[in-house]
């Protein structure tokens, strides 16, 4: 399909393997943090797509079987700090923020610019512990809200411009499970995220598909410094994305056709109804044990290698107008005392 600019059909927020996800079922005793400082490496070059394209990328059919076709690259390098303070023992607030340098091949062909660069979407939550042994099977369950807000960053119009992300607030509420073992760890969190309309350029606007997210993982030390870690996780969107009259007309220039209704606009040019299977894997160093100043000032520093890749799954799990992406990350991570420590080393 022939376009203007590159239109954002990826969802920026690729899968990095965070303490967010490990750890959610638990909530910090009161006055402790987790802190994690992440840099992340994250590129694509082909997408699964519904559409049915000819040899020239134009759209001749409307719904077909998944199939992956290349795209432009698209890169994002970011530098991530996640948080977690505990206000009591059962309360634990969150927050997570980065610095994202976007490049964009679609971006530098029609423009002389590479991608934007800035601070991204923000994360604020709050994790409320429920109870400690599920019907005494050992579980420990929480309940978790958390909203994405979209405001530290300019929100450009659609059509023709690619954002450090997608400009509107979503809000998804979890129940989390997780269980301690003699070693290792195990854990389950299922959600809903609701996604709210984006008006930044009314009458030009659009609500991405709600959707329904699944994760769990585990940890398994191998060794008194080394452990390892992974993680499966499953997001469906519903299917009720909806998109603007407007924002069809003044997508026609870029390459719309009347024909396409809003099926383009949706599954590819802004990419509201995607469905992922991601796969991840970490190993943890327990840095402490080798550095006696660091084991003095923080009894567990860990650096954290990762790894997470978008798969094609299969069934009702299949990967769905979504990027084959890939994330390559390293982490710093500190447990301390105080909402938002400062000394780090």
């Amino acid at each position: 399909m022939k376009k203007i600019l590159l239109v954002a059909f990826l969802l920026i927020t690729a899968l990095i393997f965070t303490a967010g996800d490990a750890f959610s079922a638990w909530t910090q005793p009161k006055g402790y943090a987790y802190n994690q400082l992440s840099f992340s490496y994250y590129k694509t070059n082909e997408k699964w797509t519904t559409l049915g394209l000819n040899a020239d990328g134009e759209v001749i059919d409307l719904d077909v079987d998944v199939e992956k076709t290349d795209t432009e690259d698209f890169t994002s390098t970011k530098i991530s700090y996640y948080s977690e303070y505990g206000i009591i023992d059962k309360l634990t607030i969150f927050y997570s923020f980065g610095y994202d340098w976007q490049k964009s091949d679609d971006v530098q062909k029609f423009t002389d610019e590479n991608g934007p660069s800035g601070i991204g979407d923000i994360d604020l939550g709050l994790r409320y512990h429920l109870m400690d042994n599920i019907a005494g099977t050992g579980i420990l369950s929480s309940a978790q809200v958390k909203l994405k807000i979209p405001e530290a960053y300019d929100y450009g119009n659609p059509v023709t411009k690619l954002s450090l992300g997608d400009g509107q607030y979503d809000a998804t509420f979890a129940l989390l499970f997780g269980r301690g073992f003699s070693k290792g760890y195990a854990w389950l969190n299922a959600g809903y995220k609701y996604r709210f309309e984006n008006k930044e350029h009314d009458p030009i606007t659009f609500k991405p598909s709600d959707q329904v997210k699944v994760s769990f993982g585990g940890g398994y030390p191998l060794l008194s410094w080394l452990s390892i870690g992974g993680l499966v996780d499953w997001t469906k969107s519903v299917g009720n994305a909806e998109v603007s009259d407007e924002l069809l007309i003044a997508n026609y220039p870029a390459g719309g056709k009347t024909w396409h209704g809003d099926t383009v606009v949706i599954k590819d040019s802004l990419g509201l109804e995607p469905s992922a299977l991601s796969l991840g894997v970490d190993l943890i160093f327990d840095i402490s044990k080798f550095v006696p100043v660091m084991k003095e000032t923080f009894p567990s520093k860990s650096i954290v290698f990762s790894f997470v890749t978008d798969v094609a799954g299969f069934g009702p799990f299949k990967t769905e107008d979504y990027s084959l992406g890939r994330t390559y990350s390293v982490a710093f991570v500190f447990p301390g005392k105080g909402f938002f420590p400062v000394n780090l080393f």
